[in-house]
């Protein structure tokens, strides 16, 4: 079309006004090729236009109306594309002249081509173009760009306003994955080709799958990390390659950033699938990053992973392609244990209202309240329901020095013990409405407890240890006995309730037996045991791992056997509340510093200095 033409559909064909001055101008409905500002302008000018509007309208007469969804709407008319053959199924044949003309002329949307897909269009043999193949692969690209687009505003945008960071969007990251796998061709022949300008689709690609990988595995969905390691790992590759020689140092730096972040997911993934290849891999690839961005003075040790400072500690030096595999290999395993594999923050969540065991099926599928974005629900009824418990925690209204979750919970299992004693005592059983009312008094009624009367409760620690306290149990027990359904059953129980418990209180102090089972004693210490290891033994060790680690086991079984004896002899300790208090106690601690000089060979100064140094 030329300047002229086009300036023409700007103006009125009749008197020469233009859109320029807010006029506004419509076409002529029969042929759509000027354009007029009234009626008045328009019959004025049918005579001159009558012969070359008829024309165009003949032309415009032959397409077929069926498709006119696929070329778009022009002036408010639909417009088809004209039939030219004489196709024996019936299908629609395109006049390829007749649409070069319209699209020419600017009659046809180009834009509602590309992105219509809905219609099939057939065109002559020998045509040369097939623009059906282009408008689906359009569509095709396009409705890709879309789910990318989707996950990638999560995991930019709204993950920064997410209470959770970008853990609560796994659906849409998983979406994302699954459309690579669907569309695996689309994926990466046209938006991660590899002479493609545009590399922001396979740079955010990676970086959402690799969050993804970090959500499986440290859930511990092991297996199924590992299938989305293979789909990360590819577009990772891909993504390198566009990349490789581009010439901007960005770029360049951002695909290196995302390969370090792939290595340190695939350092943490292989000794928990027992893969050494891929562990020792991912290991050389990090340490090589972490001392060339350490050289340059980019690298955050305070706030990023040091893999080469840490396994330096182990070794005495940095020089690891002098050591053998098998023994970074052993290192790195022994690390990894000391990783949580079930992450709190990426568990599928529990619906908040504590009568309802719904589970989330994905990290974020369900909605968190809306004032305090801590308490989730499954849905509108569940949160209804607890409000008369949750209203009374919301937006940091517990003034005690007890989590919420933690309270929370103590005061359900509260709750449940004594409907329990009610419904074996008594033919008529406690319903859920009364357990609400009894959970949200007794909710109160702790909130003040302790920060009055049983003050010396009112912290994390010591809260587990008020189950053991008799004067409380004939507390709760009194409460119990005004609450409806049951008032019956502890109205009798509570008589004499604070004698009894210390009865059996004494006859479990003159026991040889622990409440605390040995395993979680053993988990205890195998903390302390962990600690030991990695600082005061590798020291003694003179930097051999291998030794480090042989003693290792040797030093957990003798604090296992010493912590026993130890609560034998102190039952304060006997509870969980305690185990966690007894690494404050100095003779243990005395006890424990003993065993290390037993185990590594050395005296109790040199114990002394190495834990002062490992705090310095």
């Amino acid at each position: 079309m030329s300047a002229s033409e086009r300036l023409s559909q700007k103006m009125c064909a009749s008197c020469g006004k233009t859109e320029l001055f807010g006029v506004k101008l419509k076409f002529c409905t029969a042929c759509h090729s000027v354009k007029y500002c009234g009626v008045e302008c328009q019959r004025k000018h049918r005579k001159e236009h009558k012969k070359a509007c008829r024309e165009r309208a003949a032309e415009l007469a032959r397409c077929n109306d069926t498709t006119a969804d696929v070329v778009g709407v022009v002036g408010g008319s639909a417009v088809g594309i004209p039939p030219g053959g004489t196709s024996s199924d019936n299908s629609n044949v395109v006049d390829m002249d007749a649409l070069a003309r319209m699209l020419e002329s600017g009659d046809i949307d180009t834009d509602r081509i590309m992105f219509a897909s809905s219609h099939t269009v057939d065109f002559s043999p020998g045509d040369g173009v097939d623009l059906q193949s282009a408008m689906n692969e359009a569509k095709l690209i396009a409705d890709r760009r879309m789910v990318l687009q989707q996950a990638h505003l999560q995991f930019r945008c709204r993950a920064r306003m997410s209470y959770n960071s970008g853990l609560d969007f796994e659906r849409d990251y998983r979406n994302l994955y699954e459309d690579i796998l669907k569309y695996h061709d689309v994926w990466f022949d046209k938006l991660f080709h590899v002479d493609t300008l545009d590399t922001t689709p396979a740079e955010f690609t990676t970086g959402i799958l690799g969050t993804l990988c970090t959500i499986l595995r440290q859930r511990g969905d092991l297996e199924e990390c590992s299938e989305v390691m293979k789909t990360y790992m590819a577009v990772l590759k891909r993504y390198q390659q566009m990349t490789e020689g581009c010439g901007i140092q960005a770029q360049v730096d951002c695909c290196e950033g995302l390969t370090f972040k792939a290595n340190l997911i695939r350092l943490n993934l292989g000794p928990q699938i027992g893969d050494k290849a891929m562990t020792i891999t991912a290991f050389h690839d990090v340490v090589r990053y972490e001392k060339k961005e350490k050289a340059l003075g980019r690298y955050d040790v305070e706030n990023s992973p040091d893999m080469d400072g840490m396994l330096e500690c182990f070794f005495g030096h940095s020089d690891y392609d002098s050591i053998d595999d098998d023994d970074i290999y052993r290192v790195l395993s022994f690390m990894s244990n000391d990783v949580s594999k079930d992450g709190p923050q990426l568990k599928p969540r529990e619906c908040g209202y504590w009568n309802c065991k719904n589970k989330e099926q994905m990290s974020g599928d369900f909605n968190l309240c809306s004032k305090c974005h801590k308490q989730p629900y499954c849905g509108k009824d569940c949160q209804v329901k607890d409000w008369k418990i949750h209203k009374l925690l919301c937006c940091g209204k517990n003034k005690t020095n007890v989590e919420d979750e933690t309270l929370l919970m103590i005061i359900e299992l509260v709750v449940q013990n004594h409907a329990d004693t009610v419904n074996l005592r008594s033919e008529r059983k406690v319903s859920t409405r009364q357990k609400d009312a009894a959970t949200a008094a007794l909710l109160k009624k702790f909130m003040k407890i302790l920060t009055g009367e049983f003050s010396h409760f009112n912290s994390q620690t010591k809260i587990g240890d008020a189950g053991t306290d008799p004067a409380l149990s004939q507390a709760l027990a009194d409460f119990f006995a005004q609450q409806p359904g049951f008032d019956k059953v502890w109205g009798e129980l509570r008589v004499g309730y604070r004698e009894s418990l210390e009865l059996e209180r004494e006859e479990a102090s003159r026991s040889n037996k622990l409440t605390v089972s040995e395993s979680v004693i053993r988990d205890v210490c195998q903390r302390m045991a962990r600690h030991c290891t990695a600082g005061i033994g590798n020291i003694m060790c003179d930097g051999d791992s291998m030794k480090s680690l042989s003693k290792h086991e040797t030093l957990l079984d003798e604090l296992v056997a010493q912590t026993i004896e130890f609560m034998k002899e102190h039952k304060e300790f006997d509870s969980y509340a305690g185990l966690q208090r007894l690494g404050r106690d100095p003779d243990y601690m005395k006890k424990v510093a003993v065993i290390i000089c037993e185990v590594y060979q050395c005296g109790i100064e040199e114990v002394g200095d190495l834990h002062e140094s490992q705090d310095t």
